[in-house]
């Protein structure tokens, strides 16, 4: 089933992201520039490798993903949550990865080219959608996890 447009609209669109790891109850988050790939439904991102939250995917591959779009004329701020398994890559997938995420963020060069960065991708499982009004709509791939409407409150 495919995500909702609203959350491939924030994916298309937007160039920054949150990154939330985790590894023996330590949190850790950092900003991250990233990009979809819609045909693998994966984001990529990198990083260098001896960094906190390289340590935690090699640790516990579970992360989240955090986007948001603020509030413009016609469109009311939306919070998007993603959850997934973040993977380091080698070899000609790395070199794949790599460069479609370079395609996406040139002026980012710095942080995506080079043997001394490492790509990750996140395979997206999960995703939460939020606006406003706080009515919270999530979409699974697997469709026994999908909720629509869920309002808190």
């Amino acid at each position: 089933m495919e995500m909702p447009p609203e959350v491939l609209k924030l994916l298309d669109e937007k160039k920054f992201c949150s990154l939330a790891t985790s590894y023996q109850d330590q949190p850790h988050i950092s900003l991250m520039n990233f990009t979809y790939l819609p045909q693998e439904g994966v984001v990529i991102l990198s990083s260098r490798p001896n960094t906190t939250k390289i340590h935690h995917i090699k640790n516990n591959p579970a992360v989240a993903l955090l986007l948001f779009s603020p509030e413009e004329k016609e469109e009311p701020p939306l919070s998007c949550t993603l959850y997934g398994a973040a993977t380091l890559t080698e070899g000609k997938k790395e070199t794949f990865y790599r460069e479609a995420h370079y395609q996406k963020n040139r002026d980012m060069g710095q942080f995506i080219m080079g043997e001394d960065i490492k790509i990750i991708v996140v395979d997206i499982k999960k995703a939460a959608l939020t606006d406003v009004n706080d009515r919270v709509r999530t979409w699974s791939e697997s469709p026994t996890q999908e909720k629509e409407g869920e309002t808190r409150g």
